[in-house]
């Protein structure tokens, strides 16, 4: 933060993300693909660099492998400035216990001799798995000026989805005096009974109150040792914690209240917020060279639409294409098409999401899928049309019926699905 303090940050990517089911059977949900050519943790970590924060630990857990490897190869920033860096710390048992991450307070706890290393007077933990923009220097700058033990980001969220997050009570001056961690029956803000405050995950942290903070629950067999649950309610009393409106977040280049903040918790609402992505007006804008997204710095080939025939024209309406991707006599509609993908002649894509490297096979047709990494539809094949078929065959269909197709083989049952 303009070198004004000693600040440290970890990005908290350990997390299953099993409601997004077959999208994380093979990986972490913060490298699950998203936009095209992004990975969700990108949105995050962009955040960070476009704030100012290059001092950066992300902790992995579960499925990690595909994660680091993007961070890897997309986030290298070298050794030539000291204390500029991206790294991924795996669990590594550092503790007595010799236990995987308990909860989100126990993977920084775990991870305490990095910030003695380095020494910090403040410390971010933001987490890696929601898409939006923040410049988080504006959040330090207010919590500096609360003269804050705590400050944590908040967003007012419609009541009857409250309970998925955490909420909080604030007196006039939005000091914490209340915190419950995804409470049956949340309480509304005075005044707005059709709206809680939530927190959005993201906490900056005196160093001393945290570290200590951390060590006392430590010791405490029956907490479950996570911020939210155990750390933030604790300190409500004593401490001064304070809720950051994030809608007075001001992003450079984008008018109006920063209100964009989505958590992509299940399969609909990771296709929702695809599909607005290619909207005229879309909710998020990918396109602000005033706060870049930045990922993987790849070379492909342009976008390729070849044919110009009556029923075999390449063409893609309302709709992303990324780099690499050839539309061969194929009809893109509504959809969200990666790098390298190969749409053949007669195929049609609607509604749709297709990952890196998906081959569509000729007269093929798509509606409302989530198509993974590397999967290629066969000549002829209809999927989203009929939903007990596609269940047969070994598909997910959820809910709103949005069937995902995974690595898998067709009609086969994925071994890990149990884990």
């Amino acid at each position: 933060m303009k070198n004004r303090v000693r600040v440290l940050s970890f990005l908290l990517a350990g997390g299953m993300g099993s409601r997004l089911g077959p999208l994380t059977w093979y990986r972490t949900k913060p490298a699950v693909p998203f936009g095209g050519q992004y990975r969700i943790v990108d949105f995050a970590l962009s955040n960070f660099i476009n704030s100012g924060l290059h001092s950066i630990y992300v902790l992995t857990q579960f499925k990690s492998q595909e994660l680091a490897e993007h961070i890897s190869r997309a986030w290298a920033m070298g050794n030539l400035i000291p204390g500029k860096f991206i790294t991924t710390v795996p669990a590594q048992m550092q503790t007595a216990g010799r236990t995987w991450y308990k909860g989100t307070a126990d993977a920084i706890y775990q991870n305490i001799p990095l910030i003695r290393d380095h020494n910090p007077e403040q410390i971010v933990v933001f987490g890696s798995d929601h898409i939006y923009k923040m410049d988080i220097e504006q959040m330090w700058e207010y919590h500096g000026e609360k003269q804050a033990d705590a400050t944590v980001a908040c967003l007012p969220t419609p009541i009857e989805e409250a309970s998925r997050f955490g909420v909080v009570e604030i007196d006039d001056d939005w000091r914490i005096v209340g915190f419950e961690e995804k409470p049956d029956n949340p309480k509304p803000i005075p005044g707005r009974p059709d709206y809680a405050l939530v927190s959005m995950g993201n906490y900056i942290f005196d160093r001393q109150f945290l570290e200590q903070a951390l060590i006392e629950d430590a010791a405490i067999d029956d907490s479950s040792h996570d911020f939210g649950k155990n750390i933030l309610p604790r300190a409500v009393r004593d401490q001064r914690l304070f809720a950051y409106d994030f809608r007075r977040n001001k992003i450079p280049g984008q008018p109006g209240p920063n209100t964009y903040w989505c958590d992509i918790g299940t399969v609909e609402s990771f296709w929702a917020a695809s599909m607005d992505l290619r909207a005229t007006t879309p909710s998020f804008d990918l396109y602000n060279p005033e706060w870049p997204v930045y990922t993987a710095h790849e070379a492909p080939p342009p976008v390729k639409f070849v044919h110009n025939e009556e029923k075999r024209r390449g063409r893609a309406i309302n709709s992303i294409v990324c780099g690499g991707t050839i539309i061969s006599g194929a009809d893109v509609l509504d959809s969200v098409v990666a790098r390298y993908v190969r749409l053949s002649s007669f195929s049609t894509i609607s509604e749709s999401i297709l990952f890196d490297r998906v081959t569509v096979g000729r007269h093929a047709k798509l509606r409302l899928c989530i198509v993974d990494e590397g999967v290629s539809i066969a000549d002829g094949d209809e999927i989203g049309y009929d939903h007990d078929r596609d269940r047969e065959r070994g598909f997910h269909v959820s809910e709103d019926g949005i069937v995902v197709v995974g690595r898998r083989p067709y009609g086969t049952h994925d071994p890990w699905r149990s884990t």
